[in-house]
């Protein structure tokens, strides 16, 4: 992933391309506005720049899929909330109290920050929210 390019997606971008790759790697429109509680015209829009921006291959009224791209930004945001939110379990958070808690920071680390909270921890396989899935760069090593 190209370093500094996750800066240019917003937190709630971050979080629809999270929500579409655990969803299977499509959705609807109707499917982003109830899941995240915004109106259609608000999720079309989203979703309309996320695909001007390569992210996202949109048919209007069908729905959208994540590009390459998306799906690498995607997994790259699911690995850092899996990992932080891990972190804070060692502190005695639950999987509910770590998850609300990383939703309110994660977006201001770096890449770096987050590879290296991995290696501090051991490169975990698995989170309290799922397994996570390691990049080149930080646990390449750790591929299966």
């Amino acid at each position: 992933m190209a370093s500094g390019v996750e800066e240019e997606i917003t937190p709630r971008k971050a979080e629809f391309l999270k929500y579409i790759l655990e969803a299977g790697g499509s959705v609807t429109t109707t499917e982003i506005a109830r899941n995240f509680g915004i109106s259609p015209s608000t999720g079309s829009k989203a979703i309309r720049e996320m695909a001007e921006a390569g992210l996202l291959a949109h048919t209007p009224y069908a729905g959208a899929a994540l590009t390459e791209k998306g799906e690498e930004f995607a997994h790259y945001f699911q690995r850092r909330h899996r990992i932080l939110t891990l972190l804070l379990s060692h502190y005695g958070f639950t999987q509910g109290e770590a998850c609300a808690e990383v939703q309110k920071f994660e977006y201001y680390l770096s890449h770096e920050a987050v590879n290296r909270i991995c290696a501090s921890l051991g490169h975990p396989r698995m989170s309290v929210c799922g397994r996570i899935e390691h990049e080149e760069g930080c646990c390449f090593e750790c591929q299966e």
